[in-house]
């Protein structure tokens, strides 16, 4: 039994951590911040709190690694990139707000399935596991109509509108690409792959005065060929002058490994693109989006993502993706363990303010010790604060010319 005189327990404070390496870690309590789990003296003048402390030595970590030069460049993005587009109205949604969002066209299948909302998928906001059960629901029972409206293809819509979004003046994608993109014009182009439908980054790169290189043909109408990635822009004039290649600058690859808002197929079964066409060529988040990444135009894009991967002196950062796509995830996995020059940095936000290594599992060592293996870098930022912290390589940035008749 408690005496009285018993001192309460004192629950000691889990340090969050804001950077995973193999042989470094940065974490920090309220009281203080932690390298390698051991308390640093905060010698700032004005003292910093812990958590800034912290993050001041993640910013020193940013200058050194990403200043290190890397042959070649890859960028995965996903939902957090678009979640970073402002106010809530103006930015992407999570997987349950795009349940809430699409509330109404869910609950149309209450009448057609048993028990609907009982459901684990319908408990829990599950849209993948909802459009997975839907799929199989109607192999086996035919499709769901109301009124000989298509359900399934109404919700589809839903979820194809959520992802119509207009990039605001503070997002950071303009930001990102000017300082990710600024290389020696000697070095192989940067590779942005995106598991988005949403057009926030050709927006801002069409702003910007880039050049996008997306797979798709330079007249008009503009049709997908594979054949497009392998095309490049040079300086004529500076080429036959130096008899070597002189790359013009503000060019970058752009693959969209589960489609777009502005793709679709003809009557000739070409995939074009188009604006606003009526049903756009995307992948929705269902079991089947496994089967469907082998068929064109996703097998392409997620071919060159494996190739990728396996070349030499390659640094992939990874920003907003929740690792839940298998396909992807395998292909990274599979560079840790097999590229020996290969370096993997994932930007890793959630709301708990450090690292949450649930979906990480596969590229730690120990996950109880916070130990990553040898080529993973891990560090907890959002798309917005690392852009901020991103060095700038002044020696190859190009001033933003607004000149109002740059193209895509």
């Amino acid at each position: 039994m408690k005496k009285e005189t018993d001192k309460p327990e004192v629950v000691e404070e889990t340090p969050k951590y804001i950077l995973l390496q193999s042989e470094f870690t940065l974490s920090y309590t309220t009281a203080d911040c932690f390298v390698n789990d051991k308390a640093v003296e905060n010698k700032t003048e004005p003292k910093l709190s812990a958590k800034e402390f912290c993050i001041e030595k993640q910013k020193s970590f940013y200058d050194s690694f990403l200043k290190r030069h890397f042959k070649n460049v890859v960028i995965l993005t996903a939902a957090g990139t678009s979640m970073d587009n402002g106010a809530k109205d103006t930015s992407g949604k999570t997987r349950e707000g795009l349940w809430d969002y699409c509330n109404t066209e869910i609950d149309a299948f209450a009448d057609s399935i048993k028990d609907f909302k009982t459901k684990p998928f319908y408990i829990s906001k599950d849209i993948e596991g909802l459009l997975s059960h839907l799929i199989l629901f109607e192999k086996l029972n035919g499709v769901i109509k109301k009124d000989e409206v298509v359900l399934r293809e109404t919700l589809e819509s839903k979820i194809a509108e959520a992802c119509k979004l207009k990039l605001q003046p503070h997002a950071p994608h303009k930001d990102f690409l000017n300082k990710i993109i600024a290389r020696k014009p000697s070095d192989p182009r940067v590779q942005l792959f995106s598991t988005n439908y949403d057009l926030l980054f050709e927006t801002a790169a069409n702003d910007s005065g880039f050049v996008v290189i997306d797979g798709f043909s330079f007249t008009q109408p503009r049709k997908f060929s594979g054949r497009y990635f392998d095309l490049d822009i040079v300086n004529r004039e500076k080429t036959r002058i130096k008899q070597e290649e002189s790359f013009v600058s503000k060019v970058f690859q752009f693959y969209k490994l589960h489609g777009s808002l502005n793709w679709f197929k003809d009557s000739s079964e070409n995939v074009v693109q188009q604006e606003n066409p009526s049903k756009p060529l995307i992948i929705y988040p269902a079991s089947e989006k496994y089967e469907s990444s082998y068929e064109q135009p996703y097998f392409e894009m997620m071919s060159r993502f494996q190739q990728a991967l396996r070349k030499e002196n390659t640094l992939l950062i990874v920003i907003g993706f929740g690792f839940q796509d298998k396909h992807i995830q395998n292909a990274i996995i599979e560079a840790v363990e097999q590229n020996p020059s290969f370096q993997l940095l994932i930007v890793n936000y959630n709301s708990t303010e450090g690292i949450e290594t649930t979906c990480l599992k596969s590229f730690f060592v120990d996950e109880s010790k916070k130990q990553v293996k040898r080529n993973v870098n891990i560090v907890f930022d959002t798309f917005s604060d690392f852009t901020k912290k991103y060095p700038s390589n002044n020696t190859y940035i190009e001033p933003n010319k607004e000149t109002g008749n740059e193209s895509l």
